[in-house]
């Protein structure tokens, strides 16, 4: 109690600084003092290292953490499942396939995002309707299902259904370029960061964010069960509609800027209720720190495990997250 009171938020702000100061100067063999060499090809290598490619990168590590992870805090409290989350459900996969869409059809907006963001929240958001349809056990009116198999069984199925079809939309292009670009992208990475797209995930996680906040005693309440949470006047239909909206319009923007992304959304949101309680209030602002730290981690791990190749980071938090999920699994 005394770590989740008083040690909790000095120690997540302390390593969420480190991790941006280790993004920053891990990587290529460049001396962060060569900023003011007297040796002008090396300053001139250390400024555009420092101050062109790094800052965005770093900047959407961030983003795409912070908003994978407050999506999946915000599904896990929806579903009452400490499993759920963007990836294992779908919901990135509908992103994809929306993102993969807009590239095979050469739309505005590949390289940076317009439609190709606009189909990939579409597509998030009809997979996140089709799980809280198939999540539901009964009607209409019932609530969602307790049956946790059930539920990741379906969000399994839904993304495996998902990723036939971005294949046979990459096969009917013809496009062998398309074929690599959309196979590299998959492995997720933040190698296209740019100050245009930083913009739009900044935008997105406010929004996304701000909806999920604005829940949070809702999302206590719901902790309970919905027949209770309901008989404190929370309005389940709407909550439900705010969090899948919000899930949705979060994941679209880290899949169009970098691509699937899994488990960071499982592993940060179970961090923070370990460290900091399962109070929504703390559980939404410290996951979003708790996955921006982490997938700012893995990314300097991916530029500086093995240089000069990179790795990439959806390859890292996969190597993390699975065998979190499977505990998780086992133990529930």
């Amino acid at each position: 109690m005394f770590l989740r009171r008083h040690l909790f938020w000095p120690l997540l702000f302390l390593c969420f600084g480190a991790a941006i100061l280790l993004s920053l100067t891990w990587g290529a063999p460049v001396a962060f003092s060569d900023l003011w060499s007297d040796n002008h090809a090396a300053r001139d290598v250390a400024r555009q290292i420092f101050g062109e490619l790094r800052p965005p990168r770093v900047v959407a590590a961030l983003l795409v953490g912070a908003s994978l992870s407050v999506a999946g805090a915000g599904l896990q409290s929806l579903f009452r499942n400490p499993l759920a989350e963007p990836y294992l459900l779908g919901i990135s996969a509908g992103g994809a396939l929306g993102a993969t869409l807009a590239a095979a059809l050469r739309l505005p907006g590949w390289n940076g995002f317009d439609a190709g963001a606009l189909l990939a929240f579409g597509g998030a958001l009809l997979a996140s309707s089709a799980v809280y349809a198939l999540g539901k056990g009964g009607g209409a009116n019932s609530s969602l299902s307790s049956d946790r198999s059930r539920l990741l069984l379906c969000g399994v199925a839904l993304s495996a259904f998902l990723s036939a079809l971005m294949s046979l939309v990459i096969a009917l292009s013809g496009r062998l370029d398309l074929a690599q670009q959309i196979t590299f992208w998959l492995l997720g990475g933040l190698t296209r960061a740019s100050w245009p797209q930083n913009l739009v995930l900044l935008f997105a996680f406010i929004v996304g964010g701000a909806i999920l906040l604005g829940c949070a005693r809702d999302l206590n309440a719901l902790r309970a069960g919905e027949e209770d949470a309901a008989s404190l006047g929370v309005e389940i239909g709407r909550v439900h509609r705010k969090i899948l909206l919000a899930a949705s319009l979060l994941s679209a923007a880290c899949v169009a800027a970098a691509g699937l992304i899994g488990f960071i959304g499982l592993l940060a949101p179970h961090l923070v209720r370990l460290l900091g309680g399962r109070d929504a209030r703390v559980l939404l602002p410290g996951a979003a720190l708790m996955g921006a730290t982490l997938l700012c981690l893995c990314d300097a791990l991916a530029r500086g495990l093995f240089p000069p190749l990179e790795v990439p980071v959806g390859i890292l938090t996969a190597l993390l997250g699975v065998p979190l999920f499977l505990f998780l699994a086992r133990k529930s």
